[in-house]
């Protein structure tokens, strides 16, 4: 029952929240136009790769810790403390080479985004996903989301540049944190420690969940970067408008990920023979949801670029049709990185989100230099069958309890059985 309250309360607010930025998106877009819009997308990517080790993996490595029963206080002043020192050196850094690899002005532009990395550290999603607390990360978004919007349609309609929508999405990041952050300092003490020594200690036991999870951002940041560095800021534009839409539609998979995954780790840690029933169910709510909402934006493709940015972003519809095949074949992945984490496996979830990433750079740089904007539309799907199939075979390599490894998982029969047992525990 927990994780139903969990799902409908996780998806009700951020569809809430998704339908505020519905509501800006349009009117971003349409005023500042595919150039405009794609320089804004192209200066937060180079912006993230400065802030590459800010937020490496700690929503998987704190939420691992907290459900292991250590204290909040200990786990909480660890990543902040290695946050806080790795944000000065990723200033440092940019402070160092942003003149010698920008001109000016696009080095300001990256230097202002690059404010959002102080929301990021105090964003601790980690600690109310580990207390199944999902509404609180939800309800934080529809906050940022809410002061966002405000903002759009007030300054940004009295400014609509390119540097206003910089700050006011710094702004909402903002929000977020000190929604997620101020309730918790009220209750608990926090021990910033920037010893280079004991952070080193923590960078040791996160580091392969950090690789992996920002192996998972250069996936989908770098094919921006190239389409930015290969064809235009037009071109990123076009093809980010059609990955917000991407992004909007897998909110609804994350927020199934994001109230299962409590639920996963727990049955694969705990040491029970019958279980595959239960995983079993888990896969197929992920497979099923997957194919329902790739369909649908397959099938309505044309009409939500119109509706959406208008005619001037019409070359975005093959784009949003190839992430809709993204969308019918992400959540298999999803659902393999949720089982090799609650096995512990995290030298496997980083290979696999190592195959992810350099498939991503391999097609980015083969497929738009040769097919251009539609190349930059071909990578994530590329790299999704590439990764289903590692994926799949990492996890059947898996020293588990479950005797019928992958085929149990996959197989209807075990479905019905995990749909059969849900049933009469709701009932009793």
């Amino acid at each position: 029952m927990r994780v139903i309250v969990n799902f409908i309360s996780k998806i009700g607010v951020d569809s809430v929240a998704r339908l505020i930025g519905f509501l800006t998106l349009p009117f971003i877009t349409r005023t500042l136009g595919p150039e405009g819009y794609g320089a804004f997308s192209y200066y937060f990517v180079i912006a993230s790769y400065y802030g590459f080790f800010i937020d490496f993996g700690y929503l998987s490595y704190g939420t691992n810790k907290l459900i292991e029963k250590e204290k909040s206080e200990d786990v909480i002043s660890r990543i902040l403390s290695l946050q806080i020192l790795t944000a000065l050196l990723s200033y440092s850094v940019l402070l160092i080479t942003g003149f010698m690899l920008f001109d000016r002005d696009k080095f300001l532009h990256i230097l202002f985004f690059s404010l959002i990395f102080i929301p990021q550290i105090i964003a601790i999603r980690y600690f109310y996903l580990a207390g199944n607390r999902l509404y609180f990360n939800s309800l934080a978004e529809l906050a940022g989301q809410a002061a966002y919007a405000i903002t759009v349609f007030t300054v940004f309609a009295a400014d609509p540049s390119v540097e206003t929508l910089i700050a006011l999405a710094v702004l909402q990041a903002l929000v977020t944190g000190l929604v997620l952050f101020l309730p918790y300092i009220r209750k608990h003490r926090i021990r910033i420690n920037l010893n280079l020594r004991k952070n080193i200690d923590t960078v040791k036991e996160a580091y392969k969940l950090g690789l992996s999870s920002k192996a998972e951002g250069v996936t989908s940041s770098f094919i921006i970067l190239m389409t930015g560095t290969l064809l235009s800021e037009s071109a990123v534009g076009y093809y980010n408008a059609s990955y917000k839409i991407y992004l909007i539609l897998l909110t609804l998979i994350q927020g199934l990920s994001y109230a299962l995954m409590p639920v996963l780790l727990k049955i694969v840690k705990e040491a029970k023979s019958e279980r595959t029933g239960k995983i079993s169910l888990i896969f197929y709510s992920f497979l099923l949801s997957g194919v329902v909402l790739g369909s649908a934006t397959m099938i309505f493709s044309e009409r939500i670029i119109l509706l959406m940015f208008g005619s001037e972003f019409m070359e975005a519809v093959p784009v949003l049709q190839w992430f809709a095949v993204t969308i019918m074949l992400w959540p298999l992945l999803m659902f393999t990185g949720l089982m090799l984490l609650a096995q512990n496996r995290h030298t496997s979830l980083l290979a696999l989100s190592l195959v992810s990433m350099i498939s991503s750079v391999v097609f980015s740089i083969i497929l738009i230099r040769h097919f251009g904007l539609t190349g930059s539309a071909m990578v994530l799907p590329s790299v999704a069958v590439v990764s289903n199939i590692a994926g799949l075979f990492i996890l059947s390599r898996s020293p588990g309890p479950e005797s019928s490894g992958i085929a149990g998982i996959i197989s209807p029969l075990n479905f019905i059985r995990g749909l059969k047992e849900t049933y009469h525990r709701m009932r009793s």
